[in-house]
Parts: C-alpha cells; sequence; structure tokens
C-alpha cells in the first residue's frame, strides 16, 4: 500500500522483524532510505564541482583611493569603481574606511596598502598600525614582517605629493 508516496512497507512489523534478527537501527533505516531514493521520494543533490579559486559567501571590504570611497563586495573577481571607473583594491574583512574628507588617513590607508598590509585580522597579537600617516615609514622599517604585511610592494599606489 502507498500512503503519501511512500511505500508502508518501509514502517511495517518488517521493521521489528529485523531489529530482532539481528539487523540494527542504523541498517534498517539506511535501507529504507534506500527504499525512498528508488522511488523518487529522496533525491540526491549532485556536489558543485570544486574550482581553483576559494568561494567566499561573504563581502569583503574593497576601496577606491581615487574616489576615497570603500565598498563592501564579493571576493570572486576585480571591481571596478562604480564612481570613477577606477580598479579598486581588496582592502579585508577588518578594513575600517577613513571619512571621506579626511586626505591624511586615507593617504595613510594607500600608503599601507602600498606597503603590502592588508586588513584581514580583527584581533590578534601584533602592534597595532600607526596612527597617522607621519608614523607609517617608521612603522613599516620597524615591523618587516607584521602579520598584516601579506601582499606584495605595490609601488605604483604611493601616493603622489601634490
Amino acid at each position: 500500500m502507498i500512503c503519501f508516496g511512500i511505500s508502508l512497507e518501509l514502517y511495517s512489523l518488517n521493521f521489528i522483524e529485523k531489529v530482532i534478527a539481528g539487523m540494527g537501527h542504523r541498517e534498517e533505516k539506511h535501507r529504507r532510505m534506500e527504499l525512498r531514493r528508488n522511488i523518487g521520494n529522496r533525491k540526491v543533490r549532485a556536489i558543485a564541482p570544486s574550482s581553483s579559486q576559494p568561494f567566499y559567501s561573504y563581502l569583503v571590504a574593497h576601496a577606491c583611493f581615487n574616489c576615497q570611497k570603500s565598498f563592501k563586495l564579493n571576493n570572486q573577481k576585480d571591481h571596478v569603481c562604480p564612481e570613477c571607473g577606477e580598479k579598486i583594491y581588496l582592502m579585508g574583512r577588518a578594513f575600517k574606511a577613513p571619512k571621506r574628507g579626511d586626505r591624511e588617513q586615507w593617504k595613510k590607508v594607500q600608503t599601507l596598502y602600498a606597503f603590502g598590509f592588508r586588513f584581514h585580522l580583527y584581533r590578534g597579537d601584533y602592534p597595532a598600525l600607526p596612527e597617522r600617516l607621519r608614523e607609517v615609514g617608521a612603522f613599516v622599517a620597524q615591523y618587516p614582517d607584521h602579520e598584516l604585511r601579506v601582499g606584495e610592494v605595490e609601488r605604483s599606489l604611493f601616493p603622489q605629493e601634490p
């Protein structure tokens, strides 16, 4: 007899007989699941193929140094700034953007990025980043192996003096 698309044989006295005969609860559960799959009531999802790039389902801070704006975007591809069309840079999940008009702080962030600093860690046992732009040079020289310094030095990103 079929009820709601599931054979009542699944829940018949056969279960009790099989448990008594030595088939454990797990084996009986697997047997019932296999019956459901065979009659089409239990669909097995296909496993997605793995890619060479890891998939991040969360949004990560990106910054445009030209517009002095920050955007939360996925980490799947290179992005361009919606304001000016220039490349925007992956900053990390722990990045907190300075105020838009604070030019010194934006130059400090740009300089740190150019030296290879990325803002991926929220907390840790490492020296705090410098507060002012004028402190960056000494900081980089003092801590060449800082935990947040994971990127390559990008000389083209060093801020130009006006």
